[in-house]
């Protein structure tokens, strides 16, 4: 079917078609670890900022506070994350166990493989243009909010 010249054109659509077409690698590879992309990305996020709350992982996520606690939880039943009292008392610090830093690491591999087979088309000059630009895109939009 064809798409035609405006959608091929909306960077929405190519980011959108894009993230369709790379989930699919991406969930096969987590899937022997029984976790989602989104799970494995909030996992990573803690990792990367231990300590930090559950409303502060939500806001990187962009996501309520609901779907935040749920993605907790979820690592917490795991064991892959723990709450612990923060600085602030009315909000629960959260760190990474060892299980959870252990697999951390075995997923992401996992997920750097899923990627390279979709970015497989370009040169490594141009899968690192095209992460360098999406960044720059993802920053400036969340900059601008």
């Amino acid at each position: 079917m064809k798409e035609g010249k405006e959608l091929a054109g909306l960077l929405g659509y190519q980011l959108q078609m894009c993230q369709i077409i790379a989930s699919i690698p991406a969930r096969e590879a987590l899937m022997d670890f029984d976790i989602s992309p989104a799970r494995l990305t909030a996992l990573t996020l803690i990792r990367d900022n231990q300590g930090c709350t559950q409303t502060a992982l939500g806001d990187k996520l962009h996501v309520n506070r609901s779907s935040a606690m749920k993605l907790v939880n979820y690592l917490e039943a795991r064991g892959l994350v723990r709450r612990e009292a923060g600085a602030d008392l009315r909000a629960n610090a959260l760190y990474l166990t060892e299980e959870g830093e252990a697999l951390a690491h075995l997923m992401l591999a996992a997920l750097g493989d899923a990627d390279r087979q979709v970015l497989s088309a370009l040169t490594r000059e141009e899968a690192a243009s095209l992460l360098g630009l999406l960044n720059k895109v993802r920053q400036a939009a969340e900059a601008g909010q």
